[in-house]
């Protein structure tokens, strides 16, 4: 887990899936999120697809690539970039295991960043 904080909020992300996990209200202590029993994830990022697939597969140029329910961004671990007090950078990028899923290159980050309550 990745913690950022300001003097208003504190905020968990777990790198899996580049999820927010926490959104703590510093001086009430009050978490803005659910963490009950029946959903186990919070808020993944989903990349490259969201929804399911026809089939669960998709083709491109003639090849025929597996394709999970709202993509695999959400099942990886993700690359802690840059990190201050208030803010985080994750970053995703193609590897040989996401081309056995989509055969492109690509580099897809998300800069998670507290402003006051926001």
């Amino acid at each position: 887990m990745i913690t950022i904080k300001n003097s208003k909020l504190e905020v968990e992300i777990d790198q899996l899936g580049a999820q927010i996990t926490h959104v703590t209200d510093v001086k009430g202590q009050f978490d803005y999120i659910w963490n009950g029993k029946a959903w186990k994830r919070h808020a993944p990022i989903l990349f490259p697809s969201i929804g399911r697939s026809n089939d669960d597969h998709y083709v491109v140029d003639g090849q025929t690539y597996p394709m999970p329910q709202h993509g695999f961004a959400r099942d990886l671990q993700w690359e802690n970039v840059r990190k201050a007090d208030d803010q985080v950078l994750l970053q995703l990028k193609a590897s040989p295991k996401t081309k056995e899923y989509y055969p492109f290159d690509f580099t897809l980050q998300v800069d998670y960043k507290l402003v006051g309550k926001q």
